[in-house]
């Protein structure tokens, strides 16, 4: 009687392995991790700030990866034509600078806001009827 115990034990564990999670060789494939190749990812900062390159196609809501592949969120400039204008911080992965979307991504050595190029992006992406309102740059303010 004790072994039909025993028999019995081990038919109902076998049968409950088969309701079981599948093993780890059977299991479903994990999610794809997020390429430049694959819809929906989230690229480079390096790849989407290009010196000399048009920027396109950056989602700042998504934000892109620095070097250790964290996400980087990038602040957008609502320029008055519906375009973005992007300052761009290196610890991003990118070189420091800035971009507006459709034009070359321009490189700027030391503080990106500090930089006479991009106070002159920063303007004509405002247009003159906002930047009469908006705060002025601080070398502006003398």
């Amino acid at each position: 009687m004790r072994a039909r115990h025993v028999l019995g034990a081990i038919a109902l564990s076998a049968l409950a392995g088969c309701s079981s999670p599948a093993p780890a060789d059977k299991a479903a494939p994990p999610a794809p991790e997020a390429t430049l190749t694959s819809p929906g990812a989230v690229r480079a900062c390096s790849d989407v700030f290009v010196p000399d390159k048009p920027v396109t196609g950056f989602d700042e809501q998504k934000g892109c990866t620095d070097k250790a592949g964290a996400v980087q969120f990038i602040g957008a400039v609502e320029c008055s034509d519906g375009t973005k204008l992007w300052p761009v911080d290196a610890a991003t992965g990118a070189p420091a600078g800035f971009g507006r979307e459709g034009t070359a991504y321009r490189v700027v050595t030391g503080e990106v806001a500090a930089d006479k190029t991009y106070k002159a992006a920063y303007e004509e992406c405002v247009g003159d009827d906002d930047a009469a309102g908006a705060s002025p740059a601080p070398s502006a303010a003398k």
